[in-house]
């Protein structure tokens, strides 16, 4: 009985899949492509317009991120992010909260990012009170030390959820712990190693009219968003005469085995390997391994977790920077199962690395990959960000509007090419967290 329930099952799991495929053959639901505005000040605006919702975001991208963080400061882009959005006092917390305002601050490989989000009809006043605490931000004693304990909470919460520890583990041991490879939310050691001083300096260098760049999705006009941007951030400076030191390259250990003791619930078992530099092929190329990889019923990974039961959970994950890009395939299983599950990863792997892919399982990927974009771009602020990344890559903002023909470009004999240059085992690192030792 168990077992007819198990095919029931597979079969309408096959059967959504197939449905999202179908779906997913149709052209993306936004119309209008975006373009590239120039602001009076100096500054770029990337623009979308997008009628779906009332609903206006803004999305300011500071050059940088975790690339430009110097040795022994980890958590200093965050920490310099951060305090540009921290409200000065009660009468605009008030403000802020009476026009339905949402802020945000995110930190990437090659920038930062803060977010503003509102009802488009209070666009106006979300810029006029968001523009005033970023442009001229309180760099206090006191505002630094509270964000700096929150950022210790989220350091620790980061290192109990053993998928995070996995990637950051893989991201330190091949950058050296600098640059790409620092933590996000620092370290005990940096963050009472980073002052004022340091947090002044990183603003002054990166939040200057010459470097800062919008992105903005929204119902409203360009000629009515323009005007506002143009109006409300005039008071950046211009940017200084200063050689930044370049993104560290990656390099490949002496000991590709990195083994975390942690106390998490489960144990992560990865496997992480770095990707050529960015392209317009080389990024659809890899997301469509990605997808292939680990995005749900389907994937080769899936069967890990449904027919062998050696994970709660799969997956796989693509991060490109400027120089680069890693790609981790990974499961979380119980750590009495550990050695079957790296077992497991690995012959999978090697599998795709020795076979690659049949035209078929590629058309059915193209599909998925069609419908996880589709549906992470769907709401305005995650398509706005995406704009802004790719512009930062080298990509180009309107990468958007040509992701899905390069996918779809993408033959089987280049994909095939891809995966053989990329997952060679030789050139990967395996990361285990959790209570765990090698067997």
């Amino acid at each position: 009985m168990a077992r007819s329930w198990i095919a029931v099952a597979a079969c309408l799991t096959f059967q959504a899949v197939a449905l999202i495929a179908q779906q997913s053959s149709r052209p993306p639901p936004w119309k209008e492509k975006p373009e590239k505005l120039r602001l009076v000040a100096g500054m770029d605006c990337l623009y979308q317009r997008d009628l779906s919702s009332p609903i206006t975001s803004v999305q300011l991208f500071i050059p940088g991120g975790k690339s430009a963080v110097p040795g022994g400061k980890d958590g200093l882009s965050y920490l310099a992010t951060r305090l540009t959005l921290e409200i000065p006092d009660l009468s605009v917390a008030q403000d802020v909260m009476f026009h339905g305002t949402r802020m945000d601050v995110a930190v990437f490989e090659d920038c930062s990012v803060v977010g503003v989000e509102c009802f488009s009809e209070n666009l106006d006043d979300a810029l006029r009170v968001v523009s005033k605490i970023v442009q001229d931000p309180l760099f206090s004693g006191v505002r630094i030390d509270n964000i700096k304990n929150v950022m210790s909470i989220y350091g620790k919460a980061e290192e109990d959820e053993a998928a995070e520890a996995g990637q950051g583990a893989a991201m330190r041991v091949f950058f050296g712990g600098q640059g790409y490879g620092s933590a996000l939310f620092g370290t005990e050691a940096s963050l009472k190693a980073i002052g004022k001083k340091d947090i002044k300096a990183y603003y002054a260098r990166f939040f200057t009219k010459g470097q800062v760049l919008f992105s903005v999705c929204s119902d409203l006009e360009k000629d009515k968003v323009r005007p506002l941007l143009e109006r409300y951030f005039v008071k950046f400076k211009e940017p200084r005469a200063e050689d930044g030191l370049p993104p560290s390259p990656p390099s490949l250990p002496v000991d590709r085995t990195i083994v975390l003791d942690r106390d998490t619930k489960q144990t992560y078992v990865g496997r992480a390997f770095l990707l050529p530099p960015v392209t317009a092929g080389n990024w659809a190329k890899g997301y469509l391994l990605e997808v292939l990889l680990g995005k749900g019923p389907g994937s080769r990974l899936w069967d890990l977790r449904a027919s062998g039961r050696l994970a709660y959970n799969v997956g796989a994950r693509m991060t490109w920077m400027k120089t680069c890009g890693v790609l981790e395939a990974y499961l979380e299983t119980e750590k009495e199962k550990k050695g079957q599950a790296v077992s497991a990863l690995d012959e999978t792997l090697r599998t795709l690395h020795e076979k690659g892919v049949t035209e078929e399982e590629l058309r059915m990927t193209r599909s998925l990959a069609r419908a996880q974009l589709l549906r992470a771009n769907e709401a305005k602020k995650p398509r706005a960000q995406a704009m802004g990344v790719w512009e930062v890559l080298g990509l180009g903002f309107d990468y958007l509007s040509n992701v899905f023909d390069n996918i779809d470009a993408v033959t089987a004999a280049e994909l095939n090419a891809f995966i053989k240059e990329v997952l060679d085992p030789d050139k990967s690192v395996l990361v285990l967290v959790g209570r765990t030792s090698l067997p």
